[in-house]
C-alpha cells in the first residue's frame, strides 16, 4: 500500500468522523445552558478538519508530499483525542 492510498483512506475516515461529531454537536438536544458549548465544540472540530483533513486530502490527490499528507491526516484524530481528554479533565 502506498502512502498516497493510505492517506486517502485515513482522510476519508477523518471526514466520516467529522460528519458524525459535527452532527452530534450541532444537532444535539441539549438544554439551553449547554447548547453553546455544543456549538463551540462543533465549530472547533470543523476548524480542525479544515486545518488538517482538507489539506491532507488535497495533497494526497495531487500526489504531493506524501509523508506530510499522511501526518496531516493522522493529526486530526490525534488532536481530537488530546482535546477531548483535556476537556474531560477540565470539567471533572
Amino acid at each position: 500500500m502506498t502512502l498516497q492510498f493510505a492517506t486517502i483512506i485515513v482522510s476519508v475516515l477523518d471526514f466520516v468522523a467529522w460528519i458524525f461529531i459535527a452532527s452530534a454537536t450541532f444537532l444535539s438536544g441539549s438544554d439551553q445552558a449547554t447548547k453553546g458549548l455544543d456549538n463551540v465544540a462543533g465549530m472547533a472540530v470543523t476548524a480542525l478538519i479544515l486545518v488538517t483533513g482538507v489539506p491532507a486530502f488535497v495533497l494526497a490527490l495531487k500526489a504531493r508530499a506524501p509523508k506530510t499528507a499522511l501526518a496531516l491526516a493522522l493529526a486530526f484524530p490525534a488532536t481530537f483525542a488530546v482535546l477531548f481528554i483535556a476537556l474531560v479533565v477540565a470539567f471533572k
